[in-house]
């Protein structure tokens, strides 16, 4: 990582292996999330073992939680539902990916368990980072499934083995993996994936001191601001 790189210019070193070219046909904006949000969504995606049959549940629709979402909608599962607390998440999931299943924490065990073929979910992709996420996230899913985790916690994770016992999950975990960031910016540009609509606000780099204003205080519906020269 690179401190300071909120400016008009950047010097990356060994900018020859650790950067990729933008290709022409994506704007910047397009182009914004690949190397962190939207390279964590593939990545969580892609080591999930999806396939077309699948009941897959994400916890948390905040802005990772968007980028899995889009990543695993290119799995075609058979379903998708969301777990999100947040109104004007549970919005923004609304109006722009209609298919997809919602639900709220305190009944998604149900949820996923009446709207699953197998017991539970196939797939569950842990994006919240909550204080109870981690275990609604094995709690909801079916036996022998996949739980893969996105999140990061502030607090160490109980793995309660004995409550466990006969499930046979499979966890995943990581993090952000830069060497999908090529992958990633030819499917922007085939145009498979936009994040462009995680984009509410937009400021100038003059006026940077007002967007994290704007951004920590959570004010005006912001989801991801874009500053600009």
């Amino acid at each position: 990582r690179i401190d300071g790189g909120q400016a008009e210019f950047v010097r990356v070193p060994y900018a020859d292996q650790g950067l990729n070219k933008i290709p022409d046909s994506v704007t910047d904006e397009q182009a914004l999330f690949v190397g962190d949000i939207l390279a964590t969504g593939f990545w969580a995606a892609r080591i999930s073992e999806i396939t077309n049959e699948d009941t897959v549940l994400i916890i948390g629709a905040g802005p990772t939680g968007i980028c899995t979402l889009l990543c695993v909608m290119l799995k075609q599962p058979k379903r998708i539902i969301v777990c999100e607390k947040d109104p004007a998440r549970v919005q923004f999931v609304k109006e722009h990916y209609p298919d997809v299943l919602l639900c709220q924490p305190e009944e998604c065990e149900n949820y996923v368990h009446a709207n699953s073929d197998h017991g539970g979910a196939d797939v569950v992709l842990e994006v919240a980072g909550a204080k109870d996420t981690f275990q609604l996230a094995w709690m909801c899913a079916r036996p022998n499934a996949v739980v893969t985790v996105v999140a990061l916690y502030d607090e160490a994770q109980a793995l309660p083995l004995p409550d466990m016992y006969g499930k046979n999950l499979t966890f995943k975990t990581g993090g952000v993996d830069g060497c999908d960031c090529a992958g990633i910016l030819n499917l922007i540009e085939q145009g498979k994936i936009d994040t462009t609509p995680l984009i509410t606000h937009r400021y100038p780099l003059a006026d940077i001191e007002e967007a994290y204003r704007i951004f920590e205080n959570h004010l005006d519906g912001v989801i991801k601001i874009a500053v600009t020269e």
